[in-house]
Formats: C-alpha cells, structure tokens, sequence
C-alpha cells in the first residue's frame, strides 16, 4: 500500500530527547556567534557575516523546534529511551563496522579496508541475502572511487 504524502499529520507526541536536542543546537548556534564576533568587525563586508547569518539561522530554527516540541505531549511511558530512539541496532552495527574499518585501514590499507568495509555493511543492511550482488557492488563502487580519486583528483589514498 503506497502512503498518501499529500496530507501532513503533525505527530501528537514528542520524540525521546527532543527538547535536549533543540536546546543544544541553540546553544550551537550561540557558540558560533559568540565565536564570530571575534572575527572582524560588524560590517555587511566583514568575513564574519556569514557565520553570524548562519548562527542566527540555527538559533532560530532550534528555538522554533523547542517550542513546537513544549506543545507537544510527553513521550509514552512505553517509548524507547534516547539511547535506543538514537541508537538502534542497525546502527550500532554500522558503527562498530567502521571503527573495525578505522582500525584495519593501516593493515590492510584502503582498498582492501574499504572493500571489505561495504561488502560486510552491505551484507549485513541486507541481512545477509544478495551476497554476490553485494561483492559486485562493492567492487565496482571501490573502483569508481579509486579511478575518480587517485587518478582524476590526483589524491594519494592511505
């Protein structure tokens, strides 16, 4: 059955760790403020309006989110904690795959790492169907990038 996106239901319930999320990006955002009036003076020229521009935009943002969120009922006493919403399995997973990549990436070098990096995430998102499509994919897309890095951008790869 396809979903009907033309009709917008706004969600009646927040989302574990909305409020702290939004209250965070705000004060984000007044960090790179604070940080940007240290950069040059306050005219429309200065190479710090943009920063300034950009702070204020996520200020805003974040404090619009907030409020939307505080009118919003609390989450279910049966919802997930911010831990689990933030960090399913799948993601921990994924995660780990990459740390394993970090650490393999001096051995085994880039092109061995990353290869054996996307067959092992491919083959685990698929749950551990299409193998064979998984090892081509891999291949392909490893080459892909070796050819566009190493030989167009002229970029040693580790």
């Amino acid at each position: 059955m396809v979903k009907d996106l033309s009709v917008y239901v706004p969600e009646a319930r927040r989302k574990p760790g909305e409020l702290g999320i939004t209250a965070i990006t705000f004060l984000l955002g007044a960090f790179g403020y604070y940080f940007a009036l240290d950069m040059t003076s306050g005219e429309y020229s200065s190479p710090s309006v943009f920063p300034k521009l950009a702070s204020t935009v996520i200020m805003v943002c974040s404090a619009i989110n907030f409020l939307k969120a505080i009118r919003r009922e609390r989450p279910d006493a049966s919802s997930p904690s911010v831990a689990q919403y933030l960090l399913p399995l799948d993601v921990v997973v994924v995660l780990s795959l990459l740390v394993a990549y970090c650490v393999a990436l001096p051995y085994f070098r880039f092109i061995g790492s990353s290869y054996a990096f996307m067959v092992a995430g491919m083959i685990y998102l698929q749950r551990g169907k299409h193998i064979v499509r998984a090892l081509l994919i891999s291949a392909a897309s490893l080459a892909v990038l070796v050819a566009v890095f190493r030989y167009l951008f002229l970029v040693i790869l580790p």
